[in-house]
């Protein structure tokens, strides 16, 4: 074929619409930010599943790699679009719907002057995965088989075409458990009489076959690991050789070839350099081979395969989806296809007998859409068996919202079309209908009238009779219970560290509940029942039951009448309290209606009343060894003013290293913190524990603080020298009065002066007064040596001196 003579291309033409619509666009997130959301789901809906952070985000950093790389490059994706031919007859296969699980088989029809494709708006099956691959047998075979790979399974069918609509029916079924537990990526039919051929994704190679009616399936070629080395290469297809009897394996580095009568494979060629096997065609009556790469489209003699024929470099950028085909038409003519892009790339290569491969006319291209960056997921070269013009055939491709477009390429400048088109009205329909994209859950809202008859049945029929039946199954149990809760503090193993409600203790006290709970106040217990309140009325759950064990015993009723007024001064009597929520009296309403109200009253009394005490096994701390007199003493006797330590009562603090996060001695506290609770003695009611603020010159006079144990003054003897004797003054002139400062009378151990006349103190002779004050405290007054506020704590300050100039400018 020469130059001019050269394939020429139709307008594109639309011969079925789209059935799904546009891909929703990718949420742009993180990995942190999806697996915070991953945590949050799991928390929400699985909270007593505990999942570490970092499996989660190892999982979706894997997941996003597999998914980016399938971007690139899916392995498991074949061709979705092949034409069935059986003696005159022809149809389309191809998916539909919006999830691509619906197989479509849509008939060519002759109506004398033209063939016309007359596409069916529904589906012939529907699978329960999205479809991934089909094969046909070749055209001019007796009996037609379709073979149709999704996710979960392979399904070989056999296609009856003596019929309008095609008839159906399975011969075969290949799951991953056939296939050595992984996922089919390529699949080849046999002539006749039915026999398959499939490769996993490890590169084993099985045959399917039926004998006698029975499905067999065989392993006939070994994966790579199998023998002993390590692949890790997920690229495999096949395609048939002569006699089937051979078959084709391409990886991305070699074709082998396989015999199904001994099992044994034999590699034919080994590519080299940078470029991947991307697709392998069928093997022709020529014994020409054509294997496609990333970098070039060779021509390989299976008889000679370890010197190629031709190796023809196409130009193309990297890209894994080349797929070489040959014309069903002009044997000569070979088209490169992508499902990345609508570029094709024709080749005019042929050879006689006897002679060397001849390239007739240099490669060409055309664009199949209007859009070059379209990407479809399936193609194929069709020519109807009873189309006169032999030199015209058509390309078909499938886009991935499943419409069909065809381009007719023939060698005439006004070749006329392969095929007319014919739309019924549900075709029509889906043209006209449009296709929505993703929208907000809001916008789907929709009347819908459910019966929740059954619903409610279950709920308050059938949940009331399980119930009542496991009450009665567990009658023995709530009395062993009864009897083992005065004991209940004697038979704890480990003391425990916490405070317990009453329902806490009734709960430990009897077996492990089998509803597990993340709290003991969620958890139902076999006292949650009528026998249960039946033994609070009788007194059998009383708090005094378990105060004689405890070391510590506090009722909350006060406190829960803070928090609800209408809550009763005792829990146990609350039933009556609590008929004033009970529903509006009406005639209408059913005994078993009134019974489920009584019972849902009786069961929050229980609980409250089971919930008004707590108790502890841990006392309280005494304060510290010596006793308040001692210490009084010990203030008396010292003029220091350093305030005694701090006690705790219940908790514990634990002192941690700043550094090290180990538990250290150090637990004494700071000065400040001592001085503000040295008048706090444990067991200090607070109710009657008065503040006094030392510093407030507007407060009255200060008052003892009141104890709980009120202490006794300690008497000091007559004879009892003082710490320090009291100073001979001289009789001297008395200096100046020191200016008078403001600032507060300071509260300590002196006696309160405020009947006293005012009296400056100064060098001189003992006063009259130091005797009368040593009658009243075993100190001498003096003048306070407390700091007060300001620069210089109070006193005058002195002006600074200024610096006498020397000397000029």
């Amino acid at each position: 074929m020469s130059i001019v003579n050269r394939l020429r291309p139709s307008k594109t033409t639309t011969i079925f619409p789209a059935t799904r619509p546009p891909p929703d666009l990718p949420v742009k997130s993180t990995i942190l930010q999806s697996a915070e959301r991953g945590e949050n789901f799991i928390r929400t809906y699985l909270p007593d599943v505990d999942v570490p952070a970092e499996l989660i985000r190892d999982e979706l950093s894997q997941d996003a790699k597999i998914t980016e790389g399938f971007k690139r490059f899916n392995p498991y994706m074949g061709n979705l679009l092949h034409p069935i031919v059986v003696h005159e007859q022809a149809f389309l296969a191809f998916p539909m719907g919006e999830l691509n699980s619906d197989l479509n088989i849509s008939p060519f029809h002759d109506s004398g002057d033209e063939i016309i494709f007359k596409p069916s708006a529904h589906p012939i099956r529907t699978f329960d995965t999205p479809i991934q691959q089909i094969v046909t047998t070749v055209p001019g075979t007796q009996t037609a088989y379709l073979a149709v790979r999704t996710f979960g399974e392979t399904s070989f069918i056999g296609v009856d075409a003596t019929r309008s609509t095609p008839y159906l029916s399975e011969v075969a079924a290949l799951s991953h458990q056939d296939t050595g537990g992984r996922a089919v990526v390529d699949v080849v039919l046999s002539e006749t009489p039915f026999s398959s051929l499939v490769v996993n994704d490890f590169g084993s190679v099985y045959r399917c076959s039926i004998a006698d009616g029975d499905q067999i399936v065989d392993l006939i070629h070994p994966a790579a690991e199998a023998k002993g080395e390590v692949q890790q290469i997920s690229f495999w297809r096949l395609a048939r050789g002569t006699e089937g009897t051979n078959y084709l394996l391409a990886s991305e580095h070699s074709l082998s070839q396989i015999d199904t009568r001994t099992n044994e494979s034999i590699e034919l060629f080994s590519l080299t350099g940078t470029g991947v096997v991307t697709s392998v065609e069928n093997q022709g009556a020529d014994n020409i081979v054509k294997l496609c790469n990333t970098n070039q489209l060779v021509w390989i003699d299976a008889r000679f395969a370890r010197r190629p024929l031709l190796a023809y470099k196409h130009g193309r950028q990297h890209d894994r989806y080349l797929e070489a085909r040959t014309s069903p038409s002009l044997s000569s003519v070979t088209l490169i296809t992508s499902r990345s892009n609508s570029m094709v790339t024709l080749y005019d290569v042929s050879r006689t007998e006897g002679q060397p491969i001849h390239i007739n006319a240099p490669s060409y291209c055309f664009f199949s859409s209007d859009d070059a960056s379209v990407s479809y997921t399936g193609s194929t070269l069709f020519r109807h068996p009873l189309h006169e013009n032999t030199d015209a055939f058509s390309l078909i491709q499938l886009t991935e919202r499943g419409s069909l477009y065809k381009v007719d390429l023939s060698v005439s400048e006004d070749g006329a079309d392969t095929f007319g088109v014919s739309w019924n009205a549900d075709v029509k329909e889906f043209e006209r209908k449009p296709l929505h994209v993703f929208e907000p859950p809001y916008a789907e809202q929709a009347f819908v009238e459910t019966d929740m008859s059954t619903a409610y049945d279950h709920i308050f029929c059938l949940h009331e009779q399980e119930r009542k039946q496991r009450e009665d199954e567990n009658a023995d149990a709530v009395y062993d219970l009864l009897e083992a809760l005065p004991t209940f503090w004697q038979g704890l193993d480990v003391p425990i560290e916490h405070v317990l409600t009453t329902y806490d203790a009734v709960l430990r006290a009897g077996d492990e509940p089998t509803q597990t709970s993340r709290a003991d106040f969620l958890t139902e217990g076999v006292i949650n029942s009528t026998r249960g309140y039946r033994a609070l009325k009788q007194g059998r759950l009383s708090p005094n039951v378990l105060v004689k064990g405890s070391s510590w015993h506090q009722n909350l009723t006060a406190t829960l009448q803070r928090l609800d007024p209408t809550f009763p001064d005792d829990a146990r009597s609350g039933a009556e309290a609590f008929k004033r929520y009970d529903l509006a009296e009406n005639p209408d309403r059913s005994v078993q209606s009134l019974r489920y109200e009584k019972e849902a009253r009786e069961q929050l009394t229980l609980d409250l009343a089971l919930s008004a005490d707590i108790f502890s096994s841990q006392p309280f701390s005494r304060a510290s060894n010596e006793g308040p007199a001692l210490e009084d003493l010990t203030k008396t006797l010292s003029l220091a003013s350093e305030p005694p330590a701090v006690d705790f009562g219940y908790l514990q603090p634990k002192a941690i290293s700043r550094y090290g996060r180990e538990e250290t001695d150090e637990s004494e506290a700071s000065m400040g913190v001592r001085s503000l609770l040295k008048d706090w003695q444990i067991g200090t009611d607070p109710e009657e524990y008065v503040f006094v603020d030392y510093y407030d010159r507007r407060a009255s006079t200060p008052q003892t603080t009141q104890r709980t144990n009120p202490i006794q003054a300690v008497e000091i003897p007559l004879g009892m020298q003082l710490q320090r004797p009291p100073t001979i003054l001289a009789a001297s002139a008395v200096p100046p009065r020191p200016p008078e400062l403001g600032r507060r009378i300071v509260a300590q151990s002196q006696p309160d002066l405020g009947g006293l006349p005012t009296r400056a103190y100064g060098f001189g002779s003992q006063n009259a007064l130091s005797s009368q004050l040593q009658t009243q405290s075993s100190q001498e007054y003096m003048m306070s040596t407390q700091v007060l506020p300001g620069v210089h704590g109070g006193r005058p300050t002195v002006p600074k001196v200024m610096k006498k100039r020397v000397g000029g400018f």
